[in-house]
Parts: C-alpha cells; structure tokens; sequence
C-alpha cells in the first residue's frame, strides 16, 4: 500500500518538492561529515596551538645556544691570549673582563685542581674560595670539550649560577680551564626578549632536572627540581608534549625541547583551559554555521523552486517553438542560463570559427617553440664541442712547454755543459716556465670569470703609463715577429677610473692577439683618442682578420678562430672573454671589427674618462713610476719547506741581489733565529709543516724583533679570498708561485727604497 502512494506521490511531486528532497539528501550527508570535519577542526586548533608553543621553545633554545655559542667563542679567542702563557695573571684578569655577559655573565680561570686563580666578578687579587669544582675541572680535563654545567651555588655571591667551561693548554703545557658563570638572571632576561604569550609559562631545566630560569614564580623555584614526569618524558625523547599540572597545581599542555650546546630542557607550558577555551568557540561557531546552512536551504529551496518552475515552463515553450522549425523566441526570465541559452546557439558558429583561429594559432606558436628549442639544443651542442676542443688544447699547450724543460734538465745532467749551453738551457726552462705560469694565469682568471669573483682596487689611472707598461710586456713577441708598432698617445695627461693592473691585462691581451694572428713584419696601431666622458683605447692590426661568422661569439669563453695543425699561435682561447669582463667590470665597452679573412682586426675599449686638475694628473703619473728602484742590499729570510725552492730563490737573491739571505724549512726555526738574523724582509710559504704562514706571520707582528719587517706571501694559493686572508694575518704582500724572480727582485728593492 505505502508503495503505491510513493508511486502516486512521484507521479505528481512538483519542482519544490524535488528541490526540498534534494536539499535534504544533501544536507544528510553535509550534517555527518560536518560533526568529522568539526572533530577535525578541534584537533587541527589543538594542534596549531600546540605547534605555537613548538616554537616559542625552539625559539627560545636557538637564544640559549647563541648565548653559549657566544660566550664559547669568546673565551676561545681569550684562550689565545700572551698574558695566559706568560703567567701575567693581572693583565690577563683586565682581558677577561671584556669577554664579560654585562651585568650576569662574567669570567673566572681555574687550574687543573679545581683552584680559582682569577675572577672577573671580584677585583683581581681577592681572596677566592677553595676548590669546589675538581670533578668538573677533570672532567673537562680529560675529554678536551666544551663543558656546560647544571645549576650550580657560587661561593663568591651565594647564588645559584650555570658555567660554561673550556679546556685550555698553553704553549708551555699548563692546563687550565676557562669559564664564563651566567647568573639565572641571564636567562630569565634572555626568555622575556622572546615572544610569548602571557598565559604561558616558560622555563630552562638542566640535566638534573633543577630549574635554571622561569618565568613564574623565579625566586622560589630556580634551582629546584621541575615535575618528574616532564624530567623523565625529556630524557626519553627530544621534543615533545605532555599533559600535567605544573607545581602551582595548574593543568597544562606541556611542550618540551632540548638546547643542542649544553642539552638543558626548554619547556613552553600552556593551561589546558585557555587552549581549549579558543577551541570550544571555534567549535560553537562551527555549530551555529552549519544549523544555519540548513535552515537557509530549505528557505531556499521553496523560494527558488517555484522561480525555477516558472523559468522552465518558458524554456518549454521555446523548445516547442525549436520543434517546430520555428525561430525559438526568448522567453523573459530571471534565469540567467536561460537567457544565456539563446544567446550561445547564436554565437555558437561564431565560437567555432574562433576555434578554428585559435588552433591554427597555437600550431603557429608550436612551431616557434620547436624552433627555439632546436636553436638552444644547437647552441648547447656547440658548447659542449667548444669545450670539449677547449680540453684538447689545453692539453696540446700543456705539453708543449714541458717538453723543451724535460730536454733541457737533461741537458743539464751531462758531464761537461760548457756555460753558454747552461745558460741557453737555463734561459729555455724560465721561458718555458713563463709560458705555464701565463697558461695557469689564463685558466685561474676564466674561472674567476665564470664566477665572478674578479674585483678590482679602482683608483686614478694614467692611459699613456698603462700603454706604454702593456707595450714592455709584450715587446719580445712584437720584436720576434719584426712588427712594426705605431702608438699614438695623447699630448696631455689623460687619466680613467680603473684598476691598474686590470687596464694592463685587458691592454697585453688584445696586443698578443694582434702580435699572434698578423704576420712576420706586420703592422699594429695603438690609438688613444678622448671624447667627452670616456677614453677610447683602439689597437689595429692588418693580420688574418676575423670571419663574420665567428665574429658575435668572439668573446665568448673558449672561443677561438680556426688555428693551424701545428698550433702556432697558441693560447687557450680565454683571453678575449677576460678582455670584455674586465672592461664591463671597469663600467666600459669593448667591440670587435674586421672586413673578413686576411683583411685585420681592429677592438675599441671603452672607460670611462676621470676629469682631474693637471697637478692630480701629475701626482698619478708619478706614483705610477717605479723605473726609480732602489738596489741597495738587505737582510731577507726565506721560510719554505720546499727545500730545493728555498734554495734556489736565496742563491737568486744572494747573486742577483747581493741581499744576504737566511733559509729555513719550517715555522719554529725561523722563530728561534729571528733575534739574530734581524731581518728587513720575510718571505713565507703558507704550506708549512709545523705551523702555517698565516701563524707564523702573526707571530712576526706580534714579536717586538720582526714586527715592523716586511712580510712578503710566496705561496700557490692565488685566489682573491687567499690574498684577503694573507692580508689579514699581518702580510704586506702576496705572490702566487711560480713568481717572477725579477718581480721578487724589484719588490724587495721597492721595500728598501720606501724605508729610505
């Protein structure tokens, strides 16, 4: 029976009553899945204010460990101080005292029986307390770390205090420990710069479970033991949560982490009331919203089902209207897809026309993508063969100059080499060395390149000084060749922004370029002529020229021309790209012209031009003279202990020189003999075996013997960070092995002439 009325009842259910059924089918399930997703909800804002407090005590763990960290440090670089060494326990109290954490924080020095010898919260020389730290003095002792301690009672102020301690052995094998104290005011002070809630509580426990800070109730809880059932979850795990009452007897979500440096418990706790209380509002307004949802629809549905009911009747009659092969006409409505039902079989044709653009369109925009990644697949393949030709070569070149030097040192071998065949032999070794000194010069300054670690000392720069020094340096290959060099310089001063030896090196490269790719007896032009705001610098040749083709990628890094089998011209193909890095670097333009194989070249440099007075000018072209050198002899000591090298560089010095010359192999002995050798000049290698150059020459500074020498870095690390640290360990040059032995000279003589 009841199925026959559900028959009768589906046979005449009207719109609204499909949409009420609807809605309540809907809204079934809606009901259900709310009460989960507001299950959910609770422990989703549990969990989001538990992961506050995760937070707030990593927070509050990352200040303790940079506080110790600090203070680590500090003592550290306290450890290294003269006065430990030489007993001067005054002087040393006075340095402590700037190692000092203000008002909470000081330092105090113990020997190894546990005996205070100096702390900085009394003035030195009063009366300490007997030993009370043995255990902990040994302990550091013996394991050579870094030790933090639990909360401790200060004799000195009667105060519950934690220390941070370090091993410390002097040169002359006294041990010691050195310790900063915090007072527990120091870290309560350190917990109130963090950002907490005021309904939280926060506290620092140590490994005895003792409090070292709170921020509750300080005064009667710092040095008493925290809840043992927060102590034994934080030795079982390191982070995490529990739920306890605290000693105020208060209910809490306990979250709980660990300091990295001295394994002390951070604990952020928060009342279980006030976190649940958000909680149980955002549960309420949850509950509200979705008793609300439900009564809305079914309004909703009686409303908008009879509005429905009318808009469809319309569309019915438009449709018959269709059946009839009669234009439908559009039915007044309020329903927005109806209305936009006619409008859409009118635009259909129109849509389908614009579809048809649009893919021939996007065949058009396919086609581009496909020939732009053909053309980067291209270009990544010319790459990889430029540097897979770069690697050939560089092996090619390498070889070359070894094998002249193995000739040569064999040559050297046989009984009977009369001297001009010694010094022939002698002149082809340093030649061929020059060469491999060049080609490593080459490859270090690309790879500074594609890093960008250049940098440059800008300063005032004469053009005419830096041309005619460029011209020297290349002045054998020109005169080996038979060139025949035309300058043409400006009659007055003219000076640019720049780095010196940078203008040089851009100047040399482009000039052996030219002197390379033009003919025996050839002619290359050196033109500097001046416009306003910038000094053009053009360097001509009438050699093999350029191809068009490779001209855009000239300065590209390992590009090069096509070279003969036998490689004549040499190089690695790196000098062009140093050439425009270094230009822009200097804020210039470089570019590159040519008319075609065997036709010349002709490159324009670009800088920027300095507008001084005359005597300015004057004053830079002075200081750019150092023809001048002063030859006068000194003493100089070599520290390397490269035997063979040492020696060799101070028989150099000694005949070339006439310096009288001291040799040492490594850091001590030169140390031990700096009182009798007084010497002017040191020249160090970094690479020492028993202690680094760096060590040794902030020993010379520190000496009253060697502290005012000149400290000279012979050394093969040749990077701009090594230069920076040279400097900073009291060197006043750095040169990169193999050195130029008559820059060696030169250098040494400057020195003299400076001092006089």
């Amino acid at each position: 029976m009841w199925l026959g009325k559900w028959i009768i009842f589906k046979q005449f259910m009207r719109i609204r009553s499909y949409l009420i059924l609807m809605a309540v089918t809907i809204l079934v399930p809606v009901i259900v899945f709310s009460g989960v997703a507001l299950s959910m909800l609770r422990e989703a804002h549990l969990a989001a204010a538990l992961q506050g407090q995760h937070e707030t005590a990593r927070s509050v763990s990352l200040l303790v460990d940079r506080d110790l960290a600090r203070a680590e440090a500090a003592l550290h670089v306290l450890a290294t101080s003269h006065h430990l060494d030489s007993g001067n326990m005054a002087a040393f109290h006075e340095q402590a005292k700037t190692a000092n954490q203000g008002a909470t924080g000081w330092t105090f020095l113990l020997d190894e029986h546990g005996r205070q010898i100096i702390n900085t919260v009394v003035p030195f020389g009063t009366k300490l307390p007997l030993p009370t730290a043995q255990t902990r003095v040994q302990q550091v002792l013996t394991t050579q770390k870094t030790l933090v301690s639990d909360v401790i009672l200060a004799p000195l102020i009667n105060r519950p205090v934690t220390t941070l301690n370090i091993p410390v052995t002097t040169a002359t094998g006294k041990k010691f420990v050195l310790a900063m104290a915090f007072s527990t005011d120091h870290f309560n002070k350190l917990m109130m710069s963090a950002d907490i809630d005021k309904n939280w509580l926060v506290a620092i426990i140590d490994g005895q479970g003792h409090f070292i800070a709170r921020s509750m109730n300080k005064d009667a809880t710092i040095g008493k033991p925290a809840r043992p059932e927060l102590v034994a979850a934080a030795s079982k795990e390191a982070r995490g949560v529990i739920r306890h009452r605290t000693l105020e007897n208060t209910e809490v979500y306990d979250v709980f982490t660990h300091s990295s440096i001295s394994n002390w418990v951070i604990a952020v706790a928060a009342p279980v009331a006030y976190v649940e209380a958000s909680v149980r509002a955002a549960l309420s307004l949850g509950v509200f919203g979705m008793v609300a949802a439900i009564i809305c629809a079914a309004i909703a549905a009686m409303i908008f089902g009879e509005r429905l009911a009318i808009s469809i009747n319309s569309a019915t009659s438009s449709a018959a209207q269709l059946g009839k092969g009669k234009k439908p006409w559009r039915a007044k409505t309020r329903v927005t897809e109806l209305k936009e039902l006619h409008k859409a079989l009118d635009q259909a044709g129109k849509l389908l026309k614009q579809a048809e653009l649009n893919r021939s369109a996007g065949e058009a925009e396919r086609q581009l993508l496909l020939a732009a990644e053909r053309k980067a697949r291209e270009e990544a393949q010319a790459q990889n063969t430029a540097k897979d030709e770069f690697l050939a070569m560089l092996g090619h070149e390498l070889r070359n100059p070894l094998a002249p030097i193995s000739i040569a040192a064999e040559l050297l071998k046989l009984p009977g080499m009369t001297e001009a065949r010694i010094r022939n032999s002698s002149d082809i070794i340093a030649r061929q060395v020059r060469h491999l000194k060049s080609l490593l010069d080459d490859l270090l300054d690309g790879s500074r390149v594609t890093r960008g670690d250049v940098t440059l000392q800008i300063g005032p720069v004469e053009i005419a000084e830096v041309v005619k020094e460029a011209v020297e340096q290349v002045a054998a290959q020109i005169e080996a060749k038979g060139h025949h060099l035309q300058i043409n310089l400006p009659s007055a001063p003219v000076l640019v922004s720049g780095d010196r030896s940078r203008i040089i090196q851009i100047i040399v490269n482009l000039l052996s370029n030219a002197t390379k790719y033009s003919p025996s007896a050839g002619r290359i032009d050196i033109q500097v002529t001046v416009e306003k705001g910038w000094v053009n610098l053009c360097i001509r040749d009438w050699g093999i020229g350029i191809d068009s083709a490779f001209l855009p990628r000239i300065f590209n890094l390992f590009s090069q021309g096509t070279r003969s089998s036998d490689r004549s011209q040499g190089g690695l193909g790196l000098g062009l790209a140093l050439v425009k890095r270094l230009v822009e670097l200097h804020g210039g333009s470089v570019t590159a012209h040519s008319n075609g194989d065997g036709r010349g070249s002709h490159f324009i440099v670009r800088l920027h031009r300095l507008e001084v007075t005359q005597n300015e000018a004057a004053l830079a072209v002075d200081s750019a003279d150092l023809t001048a050198i002063s030859k006068m002899a000194t003493r100089v000591v070599i520290v390397d202990d490269n035997e063979d090298a040492a020696n060799l560089l101070a028989l150099f010095l000694t005949e070339a020189g006439h310096h009288d010359v001291r040799t040492y192999y490594d850091g001590q002995d030169a140390l031990d003999n700096m009182e009798n050798d007084q010497a002017v000049v040191y020249i160090l290698d970094i690479g020492l075996p028993d202690m680094d150059g760096y060590e040794l020459a902030r020993r010379l500074r520190e000496s009253s013997v060697a502290s005012r020498a000149k400290l000279i870095a012979l050394t093969g690390y040749g990077q701009e960070q090594d230069r920076a640290e040279a400097m900073a360990a009291g060197f006043d040059y750095h040169l990169s092995k193999p050195a130029n032995l008559t820059d060696t000279l030169e250098l040494i003589s400057k020195i003299i002439a400076d001092a006089a």
